[in-house]
């Protein structure tokens, strides 16, 4: 199995805080690979070394057979697309302006905006729901909406991989389940997605690669069929659950035992 992307015994930390020591991951290609874990167990952090928004004080991480510290930002942006936690639009903005945005990085002084960038904002727009949306101003939508923006943004960049951090924040059940069934049928087409999900019963149903996370490490990772068991739901998230297959896709489903 390859991996273009893997980190190789990081240290991550904030400040004097350490978050993770010694952790290193493949990522799988072609993979839909889900990080869970509980709250403040690294799952954020790991993701933003591995987009190289945080600098490990060791180890690498790796891009195509390169420190990914040492790649040009562009070249990185035409290979990795990252949804972060809680992103920020400038004011003004309209939702078809944010996600033509996801451009920038197939633009140069030689490279203007073209017929292509045209299409992959469309298709985007369309992909997430929001092409109804195109002309408000960012700043009007809802959390829910703009969640979605961000996503068509993150898809118009077109990369080969594509990191999100809790993307299903603020979202209701129905467009939880359509953008996790875009991102498999991205996936499907031989994208590579890595999610950071709270969901866990959704995160077992669409990924193919899960990483289960505790105190900054990686407790278990494989297939959930492989891997989710009642000891892991206990270990990694103290629940004391019921492990069993979902009726409708044979995937694992946690039903949390009542504690009375």
């Amino acid at each position: 199995m390859s991996h273009r992307l893997h980190a190789d015994a990081v240290t991550l930390r904030y400040q004097a805080r350490v978050i993770s020591q010694d952790l290193s991951l493949a990522i799988p290609d072609g993979s839909f690979t889900a990080i869970v874990g509980p709250n403040a167990c690294g799952k954020s952090t790991l993701l933003r070394a591995l987009s190289r928004l945080l600098v490990p004080d060791a180890g690498q991480v790796v891009l195509d057979g390169k420190a990914i510290s040492a790649l040009p930002s562009r070249e990185v942006a035409r290979k990795l697309g990252l949804l972060p936690q809680s992103p920020v639009a400038p004011d003004g903005l309209t939702v078809a302006e944010l996600v033509a945005r996801g451009r920038f990085p197939h633009q140069s002084f030689l490279r203007q905006w073209s017929p292509d960038d045209e299409r992959a904002v469309r298709s985007a727009l369309e992909a997430t729901g929001t092409l109804p949306l195109a002309e408000r101003p960012v700043a009007e939508l809802s959390g829910g909406q703009r969640q979605r923006v961000w996503i068509a943004m993150t898809l118009a960049q077109e990369t080969d991989i594509l990191l999100l951090d809790e993307p299903t924040t603020f979202l209701d059940i129905v467009h939880q389940v359509e953008l996790l069934e875009l991102l498999a049928g991205l996936n499907a087409q031989g994208r590579t997605v890595v999610a950071v999900l709270h969901e866990l019963n959704l995160a077992f149903r669409y990924a193919s690669h899960l990483v289960a996370m505790c105190e900054g490490a990686v407790v278990a990772e494989g297939a959930p069929e492989t891997i989710v068991t009642d000891q892991l739901m206990r270990q990694v998230f103290g629940l004391d659950a019921l492990v069993q297959p979902d009726p409708l896709t044979g995937r694992p489903m946690v039903i949390p035992r009542p504690r009375r």
